[in-house]
Formats: structure tokens, sequence, C-alpha cells
């Protein structure tokens, strides 16, 4: 009974944490001239991301000391990657029809693509090693520099055409840096009671690693990316909801296995290669050309989301 009202709690924590953490992120974003896409996809992203990076690692460093955790490492990437894609966007939709700029979601759609392809390969020989972390970091590095490309030219011209006074920007600034920072470790640690109670119900009602790891922690450690996206899309700002949730699966990718496989090898089984990746990849797809083929996201696609979320995780109860 104390694992549940604490997990409650913790889901209560993670609205406030998002709420934080989604005012500050478009102040930063107007007063430094950086585009709000930009912001969801670095700042809001990492943070919201967390969850799966601290996930990780701690799961890597456990793998070293000769525990393993795999699959409870690779079900969270996986079943947190659908709840962004499939779940999360299609609740998404359902609270407001989402109006898109195509030509701005490009690059983010590709590399989402991108992402998940690169998981799949890597994953062939049913090994994730250090080699394959490192070329994964180097993917988001990559990633990084062209969103800064993109927003260079427009911060450029943002400082030379407006004067501001030093000491009351330098002021704005601070207050804005303070409240992400306050929402981010408010959502970091929230995130850590979710995942911590989850997985101890989860092992009194008998559920299996790889199942914990979609499940309670995919789903647990989605939650920030929720109430961040939420939030967002109910203030009217539909580029940072949409490309936190886009730049979060990136990071689960490229920075969460990415790091902790520098740390410790992980092994893929035959099942989650054949199976559970091509299943995330294939939703990637969908979501691309739901997103791409015309300028809003409707509720019937939103649905259409939200079954193949749902026809996944039945799939995997069922021992699929």
């Amino acid at each position: 009974m104390t694992n549940f009202l604490l997990f409650f709690l913790a889901i209560f924590l993670l609205w406030l944490g998002a709420e934080a953490v989604t005012k500050a992120a478009i102040k930063i974003a107007k007063s430094l001239a950086l585009s709000e896409s930009f912001i969801g996809l670095t700042i809001v992203a990492v943070g919201t991301s967390f969850p799966e990076i601290v996930i990780s690692i701690t799961g890597a460093i456990q793998n070293l000391r000769g525990e393993e955790t795999s699959q409870i490492v690779i079900g969270n990437v996986i079943g947190s990657g659908m709840a962004n894609l499939a779940l999360i966007l299609g609740i998404l939709g359902i609270f407001k029809v989402i109006k898109l700029k195509k030509t701005e979601l490009l690059l983010d759609m590709l590399m989402l693509v991108m992402s998940t392809s690169i998981f799949y390969l890597v994953s062939q020989d049913g090994l994730i090693t250090a080699q394959d972390g490192i070329l994964l970091i180097l993917f988001y590095l990559i990633y990084l520099l062209f969103l800064n490309r993109q927003n260079f030219k427009k911060q450029l011209l943002f400082f030379k055409q407006k004067k501001f006074k030093k000491k009351k920007l330098k002021k704005i600034k601070l207050a804005y840096l303070l409240q992400l920072i306050f929402g981010l470790i408010i959502l970091t640690k929230a995130s850590q009671m979710v995942l911590n109670n989850g997985v101890i119900i989860a092992e009194n009602l008998g559920i299996n690693e790889m199942l914990v790891g979609i499940l309670l922690l995919g789903l647990g450690s989605s939650l920030p990316e929720l109430m961040v996206s939420i939030n967002a899309a109910l203030k009217g700002s539909v580029d940072l909801s949409l490309n936190n949730l886009i730049g979060s699966n990136i990071l689960n990718v490229f920075l969460a296995l990415g790091v902790s496989s520098t740390i410790s090898t992980w092994e893929v089984s035959r099942q989650v290669v054949s199976f559970d990746i091509p299943y995330l990849l294939f939703t990637s797809i969908v979501a691309v050309l739901f997103l791409l083929s015309k300028n809003k996201f409707e509720r019937n696609e939103s649905l259409l989301m939200i079954a193949l979320y749902l026809i996944f995780i039945a799939l995997k109860i069922s021992g699929f």
C-alpha cells in the first residue's frame, strides 16, 4: 500500500516539475531568440530523459558487478520509446488537434527514424558494445551541430538588432535558469520515486524483467515527457511538445544507450532484435508519415497511435 501511495505522490511531483520546466524553457527560448524546437530538442529533452539515462548508466554499473540488467535496461529504452511515440503523441492529439510546420520538423523526423534504425543495426549481433556506444554518441553530437547551425543566424541577428541592459538581461536569465534547474530536479527525483516503487510493485506481482522494463520502467520514465508535452501543447507551444517527444526518443538511443554501453556491453535477445526494435521502428515510421503527410495531426491518427501501443503491450504480455 505504501508503494502505491509513493507512486501516485511521485506522479503529482512530476506534474509540478513539468510545469516549471515548460514555463522556463519557453521564456529562455524567447529571451535568447532560440526557437522552441531547439529548446525542446536539447534542454527539455535532456531533462525529461534523465530517468532513462540514469537507469541505463546505473544498470551498466550493476552489470559490471555481475548483476544481469540487460533485459530491464533495453526494455526501458524500447518501452519509453513506444510510450513517447504511440501513447503520449496519441494522447496529445486527443487533447488538441496539432497544427504542424513540416519544414521545421523534417530534420527531426529523419533523425528519429535514423536513430531507431541505427539501434536495430548495432543490435544485429546480439551485443551493443563500447564501440557501438561511441558511434551512437557521435551521431547525437552531429545532430546537435545541425541544430545549432539552423539557429545560429537567428540568434546572431537577435543580438545585433536588439539592445539590452546587461544587468537586467542577467537577472532575467538567472531567474529562468533557476526555474528550469528546479523543475528538472523535481522531475528527476520524482521519476526515481515512480521507478523504484514501480519495480517493487512489479516484483510483488511476479512480472519478468523485460516486462518490468517495457511496462513500468518504460511507461514510468516517460511520465515527464507526458507532463511536459501536454502542458506545452495546452499553452499553445506545439513545437515544444512535439520536439520534446522526438528529442527524448533520439536521446534514449544516442545518449542513454550510447553512454551506458561504453561502461558495459549490453546483451540483446533475439526476440528483441526480431520483434521489439522492428515494431518500434515501424511505429516511428508511421508517426513520421502522419506528421509529415499534412499540416495537422488529427484525432483519428491519435487513436491509431494509441492502438499501436496497446497492441504492442498486449503482445508482450501474451509472451510474444
